[in-house]
């Protein structure tokens, strides 16, 4: 939605900018001594920029010498690629980014942040049918837990004039309402094309999940998981998250009397997350890769 602003670009994921941070031949103590040939060789080469389908323009080190303007040049290029010459501000919607959100802030000073809270039995119910993340409702549960608890620690950490906490259920209550208070903080003007969430090319590789982009947000997808879920897996959500989920204002179908996993529910899930995460899930991840990777034409 913010992508579709006409000051805003929305790139694919970014996790290679974290990745190359990493890399002591790429970089040194000293965040200014940086060899930003190399950091570009390393960024090429990394298969989650081939997605962005970016043929970069030669550049000179008297242009570009450091990581944040090696990246402004980046997105600039991705921008008059998509028809978006004069968008300077750029949305990265990469999950890692709350991992790294003090560091990001050092690199790029006037960062803002949007944290965005959705109740964690939909997230389950999205989530588990997925070729990657957990694929059994108490690994989705574990999961929902630790990534929330991280990002309400960055919240209490940066402050609310660094980053803002969106309910999922009141966006798509009420999406005018939502992006306009989105558009304050970000001290931009909100423009009704915003709705239809427009913004942001689909990579190949993530086509088949990103199905409702493109069009007008639907109240109904705030309740979907109590459709889609089974009682019992609701009733196994709540036992391992209830107590975040009440602090974040969802209502609980069991209320405190949750009943935990038993034994033989706990060797299943176990048994499951195994075969499908380490097995099923990595073979339509290297298919989706290469299927990506070739749509590109890299």
């Amino acid at each position: 939605m913010i992508g579709s602003h006409s000051e805003c670009i929305c790139t694919p994921e970014s996790p290679f900018k974290i990745n190359v941070l990493r890399q002591p031949s790429l970089t040194r103590k000293d965040r200014g001594d940086i060899d930003v040939g190399l950091l570009m060789d390393s960024i090429r080469s990394d298969w989650k920029f081939k997605i962005w389908a970016l043929d970069l323009p030669e550049f000179s080190a008297d242009e570009i010498d450091s990581y944040q303007t090696l990246f402004r040049f980046i997105v600039s290029s991705y921008g008059r690629k998509n028809g978006k010459p004069d968008s300077h501000i750029w949305i990265d919607h990469t999950p890692s980014n709350i991992k790294y959100a003090h560091l990001l802030k050092s690199f790029f000073t006037k960062a803002k942040f949007i944290h965005i809270v959705r109740d964690g039995r939909a997230v389950a119910a999205s989530i588990i049918p997925l070729v990657w993340g957990p694929n059994t409702v108490s690994g989705a549960a574990r999961s929902w837990v630790k990534k929330v608890s991280q990002c309400l620690a960055i919240e209490s950490s940066l402050g609310d004039n660094v980053i803002m906490r969106v309910r999922y259920e009141d966006l798509v209550a009420d999406p005018v309402t939502i992006l306009r208070s989105i558009c304050l903080f970000l001290d931009i003007p909100y423009q009704p094309q915003m709705i239809m969430g427009t913004g942001y090319r689909v990579p190949a590789y993530t086509a088949d999940q990103h199905s409702l982009l493109g069009k007008e947000p639907d109240a109904k997808r705030a309740t979907a998981w109590e459709r889609e879920l089974m009682p019992r897996q609701v009733e196994i959500f709540e036992s391992m998250a209830g107590r975040l989920l009440l602090s974040l204002g969802y209502t609980l179908k069991y209320d405190h009397g949750a009943r935990r996993m038993n034994v033989i529910e706990q060797a299943a899930s176990l048994v499951r997350e195994a075969y499908k995460g380490k097995i099923i899930n990595r073979i339509h991840q290297r298919r989706r890769i290469k299927r990506g990777i070739s749509a590109t034409g890299k």
